[in-house]
């Protein structure tokens, strides 16, 4: 797609690069339900209710659909990165370095058993930030499929008001003393709370003023992708802010993170990179067979 600026931007641009689609990946139904995330609010009304009364019941069904999402969605990066020379080196930080590294935390921490809480509290406080980039990226992504051209200031405005959603999560991570495995930083609630709202304040601001610039640029129907992803975005991290204020209820965060969202998180994931090798297996000439494809990941 041409990145060169328009001079009427009252026309719009909503075919996709890349066969007419209308800017989809696969159709409007799947990405706007698994890719945009609109299954969220059914997802977490069901999981709030349970969390929050049968942390055990929570955890036994999320970490179930593990097995069909987040598992997979692990194998779907080691496909993409390891099946090719040319993907292995690119990706080498990745596919020798941080994988050593990784292999040498099991070993050491198999003996070593006070690094597990540290491990543990990493992964869980920097996950949100990888769901809050890959939300991101897929924004953009839909915004200039569809005939965008997001102005450097436009851009920078979205991608701020993501970084301040994620700093929620982060909080509500270090808030208070530690528990289970989580090592928390002990802020105080006293502080936390108004930076929360600010925070919050900051990702409605900034996505309100960038989308609709965008929505001024191409239109509000090409925009609709975009404009899923900001819900999802707040559906994932600002929602929970305001649940809790509201209801006094609070879901485990270490469950939310690693459990509810990661689910969501490898749905969508599978579903970007599953477009990706049907793409290049079709350009290899080859047939594209899903129904091997997804159960040989879950295996």
């Amino acid at each position: 797609m041409s990145r060169k600026p328009r001079s009427d931007s009252s026309k719009k641009q909503t075919t996709a690069p890349d066969g007419g689609r209308g800017g989809w990946i696969y159709g409007p139904a799947l990405d706007l339900v698994v890719g945009c995330g609109a299954w969220s609010a059914p997802l977490l009304l069901l999981a709030y209710p349970l969390g929050t009364r049968d942390e055990g019941l929570a955890s036994f069904a999320f970490y179930a659909l593990a097995l069909v999402f987040n598992y997979p969605h692990f194998m779907a990066t080691i496909y993409r990165a390891y099946r090719t020379k040319e993907e292995f080196s690119r990706y080498k930080i990745f596919t020798v370095h941080l994988t050593l590294l990784a292999l040498a935390t099991i070993v050491v921490a198999h003996w070593a058993y006070w690094m597990v809480p540290w491990v543990f509290t990493i992964y869980v406080t920097w996950s949100p930030w990888h769901y809050t980039g890959q939300n991101f990226g897929l924004a953009m992504m839909f915004a200039r499929r569809n005939g965008a051209t997001p102005s450097r200031a436009v851009r920078r405005a979205l991608h701020l008001s993501f970084w301040a959603s994620y700093l929620l999560i982060f909080i509500r991570f270090h808030t208070g003393p530690s528990g289970g495995y989580l090592i928390s930083l002990g802020l105080p609630e006293s502080l936390t709370k108004p930076a929360s709202i600010g925070l919050a304040v900051t990702f409605l601001a900034l996505g309100f003023w960038s989308l609709r610039a965008l929505v001024r640029q191409v239109g509000a129907r090409a925009m609709v992708p975009t404009m899923v992803l900001f819900g999802t975005q707040f559906l994932w991290f600002v929602a929970p802010l305001a649940l809790e204020i509201g209801t006094r209820s609070r879901l485990p965060q270490t469950l939310y993170s690693s459990g509810i969202l990661a689910v969501m998180h490898a749905a969508q994931y599978m579903w970007i990179t599953s477009y990706y090798t049907r793409r290049e297996t079709e350009a290899s000439g080859r047939r594209w067979r899903p129904l091997f494809y997804f159960p040989a990941l879950i295996v």
